[in-house]
């Protein structure tokens, strides 16, 4: 039931929009809407109304849990439910998979179907439209569990492993309040079926609990109640984002930190970091490398200062200040880049 004094209960939209670089605008070409994909057992007078919320794990409750606050962010009310704080696309299964932190779960939706079967309850590869493929977290969501089910509270940052990447596949989230104001980071391994939709039985959806956890204790114990999140990197490790501390570190398979990162000053905050290799950029049009070698060095000042001689031809790559001239001052910013100044 609604919650707060705005007497409101705001949904959750996903649109996918397609850029147009010429005018700079864009063009809505996909859309779903949870509240196409609700349930209630209240009563048979009310829309959604489709019997036992257990026959039906592809809907949303719309009766679970709390809508908003008087007292949301910043002091203001809100009617805030699902409160998704992230998002990540699977381009081999073209599915979608989201984190609402207000319901403790993950969710995953089918993003090969038109917006019309988005809307419904039937069409593309899954053959369910917009329902839920896959949830999992909080099955007293969907009344097949109880408090003692529940392993997720406050999650963050769910996304996929890369494939190629150790762990290919399955599913990295950063759980907040994982225990005794401790954060931990999970990997799990969904019960994807061949057909890329899961299996359940009568049970709730699986797994039990997770492949991979980090953990830390004591001296090593990290804790964010806010935004933060995890990515398993191409040689195993996992690269790690504890949002109140800014702090992002890598941690081993056997949990050893290798490497870590805090931003310096007060009332810091990094919501999510990932790491990417130098190969992951194409460097052709990269301000300042203006031999396009994918380094920056001196070669490059030389070649700049021809250009300002005019003896070598224009490149807007020379133009490091992008003021639309090539001067001295671009100099000056190739020697602060080369320098780390």
């Amino acid at each position: 039931s609604v919650q707060n004094s705005l007497n409101q209960m705001w949904s959750t939209v996903i649109f996918e929009v397609e850029p147009n670089l010429e005018t700079g605008l864009a063009t809505i070409v996909w859309e779903w809407h949870l509240w196409d994909h609700l349930i209630q057992d209240i009563d048979p007078s009310y829309g959604a109304y489709y019997g036992t919320i257990s026959d039906h794990p592809e809907l949303m409750d719309i009766n679970c849990g709390n809508a908003g606050s008087s007292g949301g962010p910043g002091g203001q009310a809100n009617g805030d439910w699902m409160h998704v704080n992230a998002i990540d696309y699977n381009p081999y299964l073209d599915q979608i998979a989201i984190s609402a932190r207000h319901q403790d779960e993950i969710y995953i939706i089918d993003h090969s179907t038109t917006t019309e079967e988005a809307a419904s309850h039937s069409g593309g590869n899954s053959g369910m439209g917009g329902d839920f493929l896959y949830r999992w977290g909080n099955p007293q969501n969907y009344d097949r569990g109880n408090s003692f089910d529940k392993i997720l509270e406050g999650q963050h940052g769910v996304n996929w492993i890369e494939e190629g990447f150790p762990g290919e596949g399955n599913l990295i989230i950063y759980n907040n309040q994982h225990s005794n104001n401790s954060s931990a980071v999970l990997e799990i391994e969904t019960p994807v079926l061949f057909n890329n939709t899961y299996d359940i039985d009568s049970g709730a959806y699986g797994p039990d609990g997770w492949v991979w956890i980090h953990q830390g204790s004591g001296s090593t114990n990290f804790f964010s109640d806010v935004q933060s999140g995890a990515f398993r990197l191409p040689n195993g490790n996992t690269l790690i984002t504890e949002a109140n501390e800014a702090h992002i570190f890598e941690v081993t398979p056997d949990g050893t930190e290798v490497w870590y990162y805090e931003y310096p000053g007060n009332n810091a905050m990094i919501a999510r970091a990932d790491r990417y290799g130098y190969d992951f950029f194409d460097f052709t049009g990269l301000l300042g490398d203006v031999n396009e070698d994918g380094i920056i060095n001196v070669l490059d000042i030389i070649l700049t200062v021809n250009i300002i001689l005019g003896t070598s031809d224009f490149s807007n790559n020379a133009d490091v200040n992008s003021d639309g001239i090539v001067n001295v001052l671009d100099i000056v910013s190739l020697v602060n880049v080369i320098l780390g100044t």
